[in-house]
Order: C-alpha cells, then structure tokens, then sequence
C-alpha cells in the first residue's frame, strides 16, 4: 500500500509545524517514508526491520541509523523516528495478563515506547501510549475508514507533554497503482516478518487480500 499522511501540531516550543509523508509498504521487504517538513529538505527514512537509514535531501546522502537513533524526533515535530518504525514492522506484544480486556500491549523493539492500551479492539477510538522518560502520548481517534479495500484510522488528535496535534490519511492505494515503483526493484531481500500480538517473530508470506487482488486486475486492464 501507498498511505499519504499530513500531521499538523503544536510542539514544545509552542510552535507551529506540519509534516506530510508518503508511506510505502512493502510486507515483505523494506518500507519507505518521504518526509516532508515545511523548515527542511526532504528525507527519506528506509526501514527492513532489521537495519535503517536516512537518505538526506536531492544530493541523497545516507546516514546508517541503529536503534538508539529511533529516539531522535522527526524535525521539529513531537513524532520520532521510532513511530516509523513501528508503523513499517508491527513489532508488538501480548502482556501476560489474567484480564484479556485490558488491551494492553507492548512493543518489541521499540526504543521510545514501552506499552500501547487501547480502550477497545479492533477498532478503538483512544489509545495510550507510554514510553522513555515517562511520557505519555495519547491518540483520539475520530474516525475509521476504508481505503482500498484496508481499514485505517484517520481524523486523529494527539496530545503529550507540552504538545499536541492532529493527523490525518489523504489518500491510501495499493502500491501497483504508482506508475513506476523503483523500491519494488530494490525490494529483493525478505524480511523476518513479526506476528502481530504474538511472542515470538516469525516469516510468513502475508495473504494479499481479496479487495487488493481485484485492484490490481482492474489495473492491468
């Protein structure tokens, strides 16, 4: 899928800032985000789960990044790197818990957050999260939404300490619909890829949805 994602906010230094992004996902590969910030060049962040990097503005020099990297904040806005992350791999975890009500989870390789609660599943409208430095980020969200056939949040709010904002989905389409995709070239090595809510990672070849399959032969035609 291509996700085109706008965020507008408030930051700690009580200024305004916006960020666009073009996500696209690759389940079985590597993921790219096209950051666009209004005070910088554009940058993309490549994740395949097991390693990353940035590649910064038109002369695309490529920083390696490790984990503790994911900590750093995405330009002047209260997202960080480790928001991408999470988004492109789903690396999260089921608490051992007696109350399966609770709908908590953790994250498995996340740097800046620690726990995610949601007040309902699969569809929840307020999500908790909980992290480094004891901060605490929480999600209002307005609106579910399918695109293409994929339910996705949109019409969301966000607050945390000393921030806040909104974000919201333009647009979300299956990748075969860009005209030329050059990541689909680069996109050879399979990654593991991580259950989620389960312990343990593991591959699997994920299903492609019936909606998806009936996009991509209208496309051919």
């Amino acid at each position: 899928m291509v996700v085109n994602i706008e965020g507008r906010f408030i930051n700690v230094k009580h200024s305004r800032v916006s960020m666009d992004v073009e996500w696209r996902h690759h389940p079985e590969s590597i993921d790219t985000f096209f950051v666009n910030l209004a005070d910088r060049e554009q940058f993309k962040f490549i994740t395949t789960g097991i390693s990353r990097y940035v590649e910064l503005g038109s002369a695309k020099i490529k920083r390696q990044l490790g984990m503790h990297h994911l900590k750093e904040n995405i330009g002047e806005t209260p997202l960080k790197l480790d928001d991408l992350e999470l988004l492109a791999n789903g690396q999260f975890v089921c608490k051992e818990a007696p109350d399966t009500s609770a709908k908590s989870l953790g994250t498995a390789f996340s740097m800046a957050w620690w726990s995610i609660i949601s007040d309902t599943l699969p569809t929840p409208q307020k999500v908790v999260m909980r992290g480094a430095n004891r901060e605490t980020r929480i999600f209002t969200i307005g609106q579910w939404k399918v695109f293409s056939g994929e339910l996705l949040p949109t019409l969301v709010s966000l607050s945390g300490p000393n921030y806040q904002g909104s974000i919201w989905i333009r647009s979300a389409y299956p990748i075969q619909a860009l005209e030329s995709d050059p990541l689909q070239k680069a996109a050879t090595k399979v990654r593991p890829i991580p259950e989620l809510f389960l312990k343990i990672p593991v591959k699997r070849k994920r299903e492609i949805p019936l909606i998806l399959k009936l996009n991509q032969e209208l496309l051919r035609e």
